[in-house]
């Protein structure tokens, strides 16, 4: 793979989030995204495939402070059009408590198709992430850019799990989003493929044989992009406050602009082993986030690592990069989120304050989403958001 610096304008960045929506006074899940995207002055909320979600795309930035700026109008937006419509958005990975099924599907003709062809997983499906798409230039082939960048796929998830409670319980895991979502086919890291020759193979594979209709069907957590001249990492939930999905979306950009000139590549384990690992690494960020043990996939000998030294050691060595592509504020984030820790734990520490009172939690997490977006609702939360 050809090695050299990538420009700001090539390695272009956006992120799409999909929102909750909640009764502002029980906290309960409710479809009523048709009517909150009726509410939309902006025609800038999209329809899911469920109508207890809403979507948010920003536009193709260059740079994560047009990512930060265009995430604060659309919270924004859709937080305005959901009151009008008698709800509220929430970003969190699930629903803390309420049922997964029995929501209105949306008419889309592609909705209905993937509801007959997934059955009960369609009709269950109440998951909310984030996903961040990164350019790629014309000079590197997609597939071999993510042979590298999905080794580092646990690590944005570590930073971005925000699904403890589930169905009126804590699970014991930080992002319960993502177990749920690797029930589906073709889920989870991807494997390693000899370039977009090998990409097409498989595709042509799963196509004769009717496994998918179209490449859009190979829901990996990091693909190249069927559309788009990007990779699309689709492994994040959504996660409630904006300053940690743009720091996010830096490290994203950042990894592809390590990938790029040769800064980050393959550990030299055999490639069954790493991908046996790189699952390893991806259930441990699910259970644990920011308070995992990741395997090193590139130490000579077996042995583990705290996900905080790994992710803190990997925007260092990244920081470089985020400076130059003008990132560098966002990245540099990464280390508070770190010391915090990700919100799955400020979820916890939340419920333990409310007494597992499942409305107050939802309100709280309805709070957080618009935080510094102009509808803050707590003086103390716009003091902590100043430190």
């Amino acid at each position: 793979m050809p090695h050299r610096t990538a420009s700001p304008e090539e390695l272009t960045v956006g992120v799409e989030e999909e929102y909750q929506l909640v009764d502002p006074v029980s906290g309960e899940l409710r479809g009523r995204s048709r009517y909150v995207i009726a509410a939309d002055w902006s025609d800038d909320l999209k329809a899911e495939m469920q109508q207890h979600t809403v979507e948010v795309e920003t536009r193709v930035c260059e740079g994560t402070r047009c990512v930060r700026e265009d995430l604060a109008r659309l919270r924004l937006q859709a937080a305005v059009a959901a009151e009008a419509a008698g709800v509220r958005v929430m970003a969190a990975g699930v629903h803390p408590f309420s049922p997964a099924e029995g929501y209105a599907f949306t008419a889309d003709p592609v909705y209905q198709e993937i509801r007959a062809e997934y059955r009960a997983l369609a009709e269950t499906q109440a998951i909310f992430g984030m996903h961040v798409h990164v350019g790629v230039p014309s000079w590197l082939d997609r597939v071999r850019v993510a042979n590298v960048a999905r080794l580092y796929l646990p690590y944005l998830l570590a930073l971005t799990a925000s699904s403890p409670w589930y169905q009126g319980a804590d699970t014991g895991y930080a992002s319960y989003r993502s177990l749920i979502w690797r029930r589906w086919p073709r889920s989870g890291p991807p494997p390693r493929l000899e370039g977009t020759a090998g990409l097409e193979e498989l595709l042509g594979w799963l196509r004769e044989t009717g496994c998918i209709d179209a490449p859009g069907r190979v829901y990996w957590d990091l693909r190249p992009h069927h559309k788009y001249p990007t990779v699309e990492f689709r492994v994040t939930d959504v996660t409630p406050r904006l300053e940690d999905a743009v720091a996010a979306a830096a490290l994203a950009r950042a990894i592809v602009a390590g990938v790029a000139d040769g800064t980050l590549g393959e550990p030299e384990l055999p490639a069954p082993v790493v991908q046996a690992l790189l699952g390893e690494n991806a259930w441990r960020a699910s259970r644990d986030g920011t308070e995992a043990e990741f395997v090193d996939l590139w130490s000579p000998t077996p042995r583990t690592e705290p996900a905080r030294d790994a992710i803190g050691r990997l925007a260092d060595r990244l920081s470089g990069h985020a400076e130059r592509l003008g990132d560098w504020e966002d990245l540099a984030h990464v280390a508070e989120l770190l010391e915090r820790g990700c919100a799955a734990h400020a979820i916890r520490r939340k419920a333990a304050e409310t007494h597992n009172d499942p409305a107050a939690l939802v309100r709280w997490i309805a709070d957080e989403t618009v935080l510094g977006v102009g509808l803050d609702r707590r003086t103390s939360q716009r003091a902590e958001n100043t430190r």
